[in-house]
């Protein structure tokens, strides 16, 4: 296909992806000077007058809705081959792909949501509806723009569906109950599979895991989803999404209300929820959290940590809004360390390490440069211990990227497994180069165990800038199938 010419204008550059109906090519447009995307829809999925009617729903839907967050449709092609689409070429990287990385933080998760739900408003209102909104569908540009893409299984209101032979059309883990009880998509089938996708972004894996599509859409029809591990706020929210019943499902408004208290949160103390600062980086994740016993999840609850020493409770991550910590609470204890100059802030910790909760900790690392110099100054065992409670692994990679080299392969060394696991990963996305130096000069052992819990692509960014017999030594040391396939991806 690389090279060919479509319609005598279009030479084929190189693939972008398969989606439901059809695969995606990045073209040139000789006749315009351009770039753009061909959607050659897939002859195997019915004949070919089927083909075109369906290529034709799929640019009508697209040219009904005028919104910077879906792509814009130029021409449908009638081929010898079947029907091409013309559309922008929009340069990104799919959610699915970030999330593979590694599970997102609530502020970005929100943000792609809220972007992804505005969209779909927009579609909603011309009578539109995707249908298939999942996140590999959902493309993220180099500067943070959010495009919804592949609506080539979209209902447009007042057509037949052509979704014909008796065969259900989707993915069938972020598909709505009334869907696979045969019923018409909807606005609210569009939202439960946004709650899917923004319970994947944080998780790192579907609301109904199951071994086969059989399973899955058991369980979308009849059990709950799996508990919500990483999310603080947007559990409950995600929960009301993912209601079964579509007529007391959350509606578009109530969705957009909840993402932007999130996202703008009140300025003034006591107006509404405290929120973590923004600007993470979008490739992080959610470790797990080791909390000191009887201080799990970091509420203070339970006869351990902040509570013996008398400090108010703190509300822990679990389901549904948070209550505002009091203004004199150990929270802010990380605000008026960081206002302190870096040695006096360090001998403060030294003494009081072990109080600061999770929130605490998160509202330090919220300014890189600064924690980087506190922590420093403190023993590595305790800047490991208390950037293992950070449950935002982005904040934790801006943190160690911050730190002298020499500490942060000691600071990655000595944290707990599966946060150092996710914080690399974090730190890749950000800067491969000096994450691959890091984990070169980590201890081998832990080295080769945090290397182990992640994705053989994100092992090969690190690897590529490791010294060669380190990468070597390292990848000699990874299970046979997880090396072959970095050594695949490697260059």
């Amino acid at each position: 296909m690389i090279g060919d010419r479509v319609a005598g204008r279009f030479v084929i550059e190189a693939p972008l992806g398969r989606g439901g109906m059809g695969r995606v090519w990045r073209a040139k447009d000789r006749a315009l000077d351009r770039t753009v995307a061909l959607k050659q829809i897939r002859p195997d999925i019915g004949p070919v007058p089927e083909l075109a009617a369906r290529a034709r729903r799929e640019a009508q839907a697209l040219a009904r809705v005028v919104h910077p967050g879906i792509v814009r449709v130029h021409d449908i092609l009638d081929t010898q081959d079947g029907p091409w689409i013309v559309m922008d070429y929009v340069r990104g990287t799919t959610l699915g792909t970030l999330i593979g990385r590694a599970p997102l933080p609530e502020l970005e998760a929100a943000r792609i949501g809220a972007r992804v739900l505005d969209a779909l408003t927009a579609a909603h209102a011309v009578g539109v509806y995707h249908r298939d909104v999942k996140p590999d569908n959902i493309l993220i540009t180099a500067s943070g723009e959010v495009v919804l893409v592949d609506f080539g299984i979209a209902a447009i209101e007042g057509q037949s569906s052509l979704t014909t032979h008796g065969r259900l059309v989707g993915t069938p883990d972020f598909m709505a109950p009334e869907r696979l009880h045969g019923h018409p998509a909807g606005e609210a089938a569009d939202l439960w599979s946004l709650g899917a996708t923004l319970y994947t972004a944080l998780e790192g894996r579907p609301p109904f895991r199951k071994s086969n599509d059989a399973a899955v859409r058991f369980a979308i029809l009849s059990a709950d989803p799996d508990p919500m591990l990483r999310s603080r706020t947007l559990a409950s929210t995600i929960g009301h999404l993912l209601d079964k019943n579509p007529g007391t499902r959350m509606k578009a408004a109530e969705l957009a209300h909840e993402l932007k208290r999130l996202l703008e949160p009140p300025r003034s103390p006591g107006d509404g929820d405290r929120h973590p600062r923004s600007g993470r980086n979008p490739a992080g994740g959610g470790p797990v959290r080791r909390d000191p016993p009887g201080d799990r999840a970091g509420n203070g609850q339970g006869g351990g940590g902040a509570a013996r020493r008398g400090l108010p409770p703190q509300e822990g991550p679990a389901v549904g809004k948070a209550r505002p910590p009091a203004r004199g609470s150990i929270v802010h204890q990380g605000e008026r360390l960081l206002a302190l100059p870096a040695a006096d802030a360090a001998s403060v910790l030294g003494e009081r390490w072990q109080e600061l909760t999770a929130d605490a900790v998160e509202e330090m690392c919220g300014q890189a440069a600064k924690s980087a110099r506190i922590l420093q100054m403190l023993l590595p065992r305790r800047a490991c211990r208390l950037l293992d409670q950070v449950r935002d692994p982005a904040l934790v990679a801006g943190v160690v990227l911050a730190m002298d080299a020499r500490h942060r392969s000691r600071i990655l060394g000595g944290m707990h497994d599966r946060n150092s696991a996710a914080a690399i990963g974090a730190m890749a996305a950000t800067d491969p180069r000096q994450t691959g130096l890091a984990v070169a000069a980590m201890p081998e052992d832990p080295a080769v165990r945090a290397l182990n819990r992640l994705l053989p692509a994100t092992i090969a960014d690190v690897l590529t800038h490791c010294p060669r017999s380190t990468r070597d030594h390292l990848l000699s040391r990874l299970p046979d199938a997880t090396r072959e396939a970095v050594k695949s991806r490697l260059t």
